[in-house]
């Protein structure tokens, strides 16, 4: 896995097929889509990620788009939208977007809408009851 360690500011796009982990700043893209991406407690990116897997325990402004799961940890924090087949959100995680969870691997991979504003609500529609007499 490589990593890029607290006190480091990488700005620019980031691609490739190795397993990243972050624990410093990333202004710009991180597009490895057949990889995992752990955004460490300490991590900040300020921009766009696309995974195989994404793991967010810092902070991300961007859309977060995984072809199988994204996990949000209690320390994470989101301001955009996501998109992945599978979605756990830990109780104390910050999340401000639009999440579409079961997409499938060709709508996660489209996640390209621009961030959601800071404090744009999280809502989800109420599931149809069926009328019993």
């Amino acid at each position: 896995m490589s990593s890029i360690s607290e006190g480091l500011k990488i700005k620019g796009e980031v691609q490739g097929t190795e397993d990243l982990r972050v624990d410093g700043e990333i202004e710009g893209k991180i597009s490895l889509p057949g990889a995992v991406v752990v955004i460490g407690p300490k991590g900040r990116v300020n921009g766009d990620v696309q995974a195989r897997e994404v793991v967010l325990e810092g902070t991300v402004r961007g859309n977060l788009a995984a072809r199988e799961r994204v996990r949000i940890a209690t320390t994470g924090k989101l301001e955009g939208d996501v998109a992945a087949e599978r979605l756990v959100v830990e109780e104390g995680a910050h999340v401000a977007g639009r999440i579409d969870a079961g997409a499938g691997e060709a709508r996660a991979h489209a996640a390209t809408r621009p961030a959601a504003s800071a404090g744009a609500p999280v809502t989800a529609a109420p599931t149809p009851r069926p009328n019993v007499s």
